[in-house]
């Protein structure tokens, strides 16, 4: 018994570990285009991205930010026409970005409102 589940505890481990080594995409189908830079991810008032960062471009101006720092953090800014829509894992340990930071406008190298601040610089 303890070697059944000894070896379905290394097949989940390999699997995520298989899952997790797989490249981030910036839609379906697509190649990331993940380079480095850096970002500023500020959430009322709080930084929790500053400095050096990946980013993965996207068509049409749409952006996401990931943390180099190991804290887990992570946002998205989906840019239509002069606004955006900002996004992100406001829980570290979070691997999707659902919590929303609203409708963001741009100024330079970040879209921001009275609450959230995103920039990107490559």
């Amino acid at each position: 018994m303890k070697s059944i589940i000894l070896v379905a505890l290394i097949f989940v481990l390999a699997c995520s570990v298989a899952f997790a080594s797989k490249p981030l995409r910036s839609k379906v189908g697509e190649p990331s285009m993940l380079k480095p830079g850096r970002c500023l991810l500020e959430v009322d008032g709080k930084k929790y991205i500053s400095g050096s960062c990946r980013v993965d471009l996207a068509k049409g101006g749409s952006f996401q930010v990931y943390d180099l720092k190991k804290h887990g953090y992570f946002a998205y800014v989906n840019v239509n026409g002069n606004s955006a829509e900002g996004y992100w894992n406001e829980d570290p340990m979070a691997t999707h970005a659902q919590s929303p930071l609203g409708t963001l406008t741009r100024n330079g190298a970040c879209w921001q409102n009275d609450r959230a601040k995103v920039c990107a610089w490559r």
